[in-house]
């Protein structure tokens, strides 16, 4: 269970918080998807923000449950500016409320939710990405932030170092590929959009992120690893886990995030992650298994965790063009493996 008040949680936050510029004040912020991994984090920043500064933000955040958002977010008070919005994104957005900031984060980002839901996977991405363009459209002075992902890159069969200019091939013939296919078209979207219509908006390409916010019923292998570690079990890999890739701590990927909203290039695409966490999921098995003295075990996959996965390479991608905006992270990997388990665990 996540303790808002956690010592190490509040240290996150505290350096996430010096992305927040000040032209931020008294400004209306739209956070889709605000109970996931990276949307909750973003939000409980930002109300740790406002908790520290007399000049706020409105926060407003959207998702289809009510009840997961005050169940999420039952901490905050009256003065925290926090509105919550129970709609799907894949719904028209209604003007009662102007946003200055939009960051859509409303996506299934699991293996098994690719396989189990492929159609509201690609409806969250276009049809809800649409709708918040067409938003961003009628209200000249909203800058929107796109959350896509490492995986639009596809396959690049000769490189696995990835710089944002880079494109590979997506074989649209495998169900999982509801969620790249869709994350690329998105982002065609939003550069559509801001070549046509003169809309302010950034795109985010997220590598592997990681943290205390990720969801319990998330099915991504280090989420895995991360229960089992909680739950005193063994660690349990379903392949020889070999490839490396490149993760993310949620709090560097947050203060990315944020250091995109106010100092991203309108139209461009920046990666967010880190170069000093490139790792194979036999290597981060390892080390929780060092942290917490269980042993490693290895069982074949299901047929859904088959349907779920991604070509076995080397997916690493360069942070280089963030870095030259002036962000850096903090946490490397084996410090934020052992972050989240303290702050879960106490």
């Amino acid at each position: 269970m996540l303790n808002i008040e956690n010592k190490f949680y509040l240290e996150d936050m505290e350096r996430t918080i010096k992305y927040v510029k000040s032209d931020i004040y008294d400004r209306s912020i739209l956070i889709t998807g605000a109970t996931g991994l990276i949307g909750s984090f973003l939000t409980d920043t930002l109300i740790y923000f406002n908790r520290h500064n007399l000049n706020k933000v409105h926060i407003y955040c959207m998702s289809r449950s009510i009840q997961k958002l005050r169940q999420r977010f039952h901490y905050i008070c009256a003065d925290d500016k926090v509105h919550f919005l129970e709609q799907d994104v894949c719904k028209p957005i209604i003007d009662d409320v102007h946003f200055d900031y939009i960051i859509h984060a409303a996506s299934n980002s699991d293996p098994k939710s690719f396989s189990l839901y492929p159609v509201e996977t690609i409806s969250a991405n276009v049809i809800g990405t649409i709708n918040l363009l067409e938003y961003a459209k009628k209200n000249k002075t909203t800058r929107i932030l796109y959350a896509s992902s490492r995986e639009a890159y596809g396959y690049i069969s000769d490189s696995s170092n990835y710089n944002e200019e880079e494109y590979g091939v997506i074989d649209f013939n495998k169900i999982r590929s509801c969620y790249p296919e869709s994350k690329r078209v998105s982002e065609l979207l939003c550069r559509s959009y801001v070549s046509e219509y003169n809309v302010n908006a950034v795109i985010a390409r997220f590598g592997y992120i990681y943290g205390p916010t990720m969801l319990y019923n998330d099915s991504k292998v280090v989420a895995q690893f991360l229960r089992k570690s909680l739950e005193g079990e063994d660690i349990i890999l379903k392949s020889t886990g070999e490839q490396e890739r490149s993760y993310c701590y949620v709090s560097d990927a947050v203060s990315g995030l944020l250091c995109l909203l106010f100092k991203g290039n309108t139209g461009e695409a920046y990666n967010i992650s880190n170069s000093q966490s490139i790792i194979s999921i036999h290597g981060i098995a390892n080390i929780l298994c060092g942290l917490t003295g269980k042993k490693l075990r290895i069982e074949m996959p299901s047929d859904i965790e088959r349907k779920g996965y991604s070509n076995p390479q080397n997916a690493i991608v360069s942070d280089n063009k963030l870095k030259g905006l002036g962000w850096h992270p903090e946490i490397d990997i084996k410090e934020g493996l052992q972050r989240t388990l303290k702050i879960l665990k106490y």
